[in-house]
């Protein structure tokens, strides 16, 4: 088997997918010796032809693009970033709610957008109180996305 395979890579004619597979297999069916399958994989990197790759790349290229995309949309959902800023707040920041009574969204760090102002929790602990209503001063900080690439 190991003639075989060998003169099967000399023609240059097969898919790296493919070939490293059958190598595999027969390795599996003790047909090859470990030696043997570690030239067998090295010679087919080696004499590999571009000419038979490049469908198998295009087709792995497209996936790859389409599964980037696929991520992309998940992640600007879960941020619910529609890249409009609106009211001039920033869309990278949750838009802030009254307190639920359960959730500990606005803990000590907690950054929100509200009002058209970005506002960053100070308060050690979970903040119910609304940004930048009077008496909230030591609880909510003005905040901007600058003071984030300083630190």
């Amino acid at each position: 088997m190991y003639d075989t395979l060998w003169q099967l890579i000399a023609t240059g004619n097969y898919t790296l997918a493919d070939i490293t597979n059958k190598i595999n297999v027969f390795w599996a069916e003790s047909q090859l010796t470990d030696e043997q399958r570690t030239e067998l994989l090295a010679l087919a990197v080696e004499n590999i032809s571009t000419d038979q790759e490049k469908p198998e790349l295009e087709t792995t290229v497209e996936k790859l693009a389409a599964r980037v995309t696929a991520l992309e949309e998940a992640v600007t959902a879960l941020q619910g970033d529609t890249g409009d800023s609106g009211s001039g707040g920033s869309s990278a920041y949750p838009e802030w709610t009254s307190w639920d009574g359960v959730s500990d969204n606005y803990q000590y760090g907690a950054i929100v957008s509200h009002n058209g102002t970005l506002w960053i929790s100070v308060y050690n602990g979970q903040n119910v109180w609304e940004p930048g209503v009077t008496g909230t001063e030591s609880l909510w900080q003005a905040y901007t996305a600058d003071a984030e690439s300083k630190e």
